[in-house]
């Protein structure tokens, strides 16, 4: 089975090139049977609902899933929505992971993959240890604010949130018995996938990347590999025997950082997508 990922499709922030499209393309390309979307599709659940399903009746013969990322739960464009609301949008989307456990049979190999998700939330345990809990509560430092405390109600009670999705996600994973288990989140599960922290402020801003507890929950069952986007890396390691794979494409204005020999938009949708065969 060819599992293929990618994350971070930004497809509001990245409207002059057809990400949709060179996505889709990329998946025939690695005759890929399932395509994995880690989130950040869109700041928009309306826009991020459509592009999902856009991008599965491109690709009929590829099962399309995802999870959706902080930015897909802002209700920047959509005020009167609140995070709950939102959040059952997706968790009602056959396409979203969300709530619910999707597999995938290689008749071949007579075996069934698992695929199981959720956003994920933070818990600040990646922050560096010198900032107080009060201010990582705040979510400003040196004048800058973590967007999603402006468009996340989750952000009053981030322990809380995190805590939710930690059981929401460990429900699934109790319900996979068998076969290869593939887990998708938007936030990361392990601290080396996080900015380095002498960079300036990410000691603070690492806080709101994810939680180190989603790696020890991984641990506790029979994960294989696990994606997640978020921070715009793209990065593959293994760790206490999962394989972890961080395929972001972000926003077309970091692409000039990723040193690749031009900044076309399929470069870098070929470069960002990883495969996974099992």
């Amino acid at each position: 089975m060819k599992i293929a990922m990618i994350s971070d499709l930004h497809t509001d922030i990245n409207e002059a090139y057809p990400v949709i499209e060179l996505t889709a393309a990329r998946a025939k390309e690695l005759n890929a049977d399932v395509l994995l979307v880690a989130g950040d599709i869109s700041e928009d659940p309306d826009r991020t609902i459509r592009e999902m399903r856009r991008l599965a009746e491109i690709l009929p013969d590829v099962a399309v899933r995802y999870v959706p990322g902080n930015h897909d739960m802002w209700n920047k464009h959509c005020p009167e929505r609140s995070t709950e609301e939102i959040y059952r949008m997706y968790s009602g989307d056959i396409l979203c992971l969300s709530g619910q456990v999707s597999s995938s049979a290689d008749r071949e190999k007579n075996m069934k993959v698992r695929f199981t998700g959720d956003i994920g939330w933070y818990d600040y345990s990646f922050a560096s240890p010198d900032h107080s809990r009060e201010e990582l509560d705040s979510m400003t430092k040196g004048g800058r604010t973590w967007q999603d405390k402006f468009f996340n109600q989750w952000t009053g009670d981030n322990d809380a949130a995190c805590s939710d999705q930690l059981s929401r996600i460990e429900s699934q994973l109790s319900a996979c018995r068998e076969g290869p288990v593939i887990a998708v989140t938007h936030m990361l599960p392990i601290r080396e996938f996080c900015v380095p922290g002498n960079q300036e402020d990410w000691g603070f801003f690492n806080a709101y990347l994810g939680s180190e507890k989603l790696h020890e929950l991984f641990r506790k069952y029979p994960v294989a590999a696990a994606v997640c986007g978020h921070v715009h890396f793209r990065k593959v390691l293994q760790k206490d025997g999962i394989l972890y794979i961080c395929p972001c494409l972000g926003y077309h204005t970091e692409w000039p950082l990723y040193g690749l020999n031009d900044n076309e938009p399929a470069t870098h949708v070929v470069d960002a997508m990883q495969l996974l065969e099992l």
